[in-house]
């Protein structure tokens, strides 16, 4: 059992993002290439409810 099993209220909250950043410098490559390798878009669609203006 975790130290500190998830609340239910984090159940409909996104993961956070993963540290393009840090993974790509950790393989040698830019965050571009290792996005395009994985097929992620480079600018993800932002969360409902949240403005990027």
């Amino acid at each position: 059992m975790p130290a500190n099993p998830p609340s239910p209220s984090d159940r409909n909250q996104r993961p956070p993002r993963p540290d393009f950043a840090a993974a790509a410098a950790k393989l040698g490559v830019t965050e571009a290439q290792l996005k395009d390798a994985l097929g992620v878009p480079a600018n993800p669609p932002s969360p409902p409810g949240t403005s990027s203006n």
